[in-house]
């Protein structure tokens, strides 16, 4: 009876890791379609989940949320995929009009990742636009109401965009991006981010610049 407890444990265990696998598989199927559609900016979603997974190592929280904060965190933009291409597109800067519009991918996502399992994923393409002071959208939330998966693509997505050319911007030195998130520009605030987290960042700054000059 013991040994068929345990084969069947086994099988439910197994079962579980296949079932898991399928959603981090399909998520990077998505993740393509991202890619698919900004192009070159479609590298972004990547350099981001290697920075999440630096981030969530200092992290007192269990393991499997952990797999999950990095593995959905690539998807954090997917709602890009309902926002017109000639707007995402554009290569001038955005009009007020269009920027609302580009911001309504976060709710786009809820269109998406409806299954339950991708619950941490739709709390990080749905709120890591979120800022800690309560300023962000879509909803204003404010401290630890938003969701600490958001929070944390929230500082590394943040990073990454003041790294990254566009059409309006040029690409920051990681120094000048640091000072930026650390002191602010009148845009870009430290009050935006979790202080927790900030203070993670900060200490992983090194660790932080090699990693995306590697995957540059």
């Amino acid at each position: 009876m013991n040994e068929e407890l345990e084969e069947n444990y086994r099988k439910i265990q197994e079962l579980s890791q296949e079932i898991k696998n399928a959603f981090f598989e399909f998520s990077e199927k998505l993740v393509d379609i991202v890619e698919g559609i900004e192009g070159e900016t479609g590298q972004h979603v990547r350099r981001t989940k290697e920075i999440v997974r630096l981030i969530v190592q200092d992290l007192d929280i269990e393991d499997e949320y952990k797999e999950k904060i990095v593995n959905f965190s690539p998807l954090h933009d997917i709602g890009k995929i309902y926002v017109p291409k000639e707007i995402l597109l554009k290569p001038d800067k955005l009009t007020p009009e269009e920027f609302e519009e580009v911001k309504k991918h976060t709710i786009h996502a809820k269109r998406l990742l409806t299954h339950p399992y991708f619950a941490v994923a739709l709390n990080i393409a749905l709120y890591h636009h979120e800022n800690y002071d309560g300023t962000g959208y879509p909803e204003g939330l404010k401290g630890e109401e938003i969701p600490l998966e958001a929070r944390i693509v929230k500082i590394v997505d943040v990073y990454d965009a003041l790294r990254s050319n566009r059409p309006y911007k040029r690409a920051f030195s990681h120094e000048e991006a640091m000072k930026i998130i650390l002191e602010g520009d009148g845009r870009v605030m430290p009050s935006h981010f979790d202080p927790k987290l900030l203070e993670i960042f900060k200490a992983k700054s090194d660790e932080i610049t090699k990693l995306y000059e590697d995957k540059n």
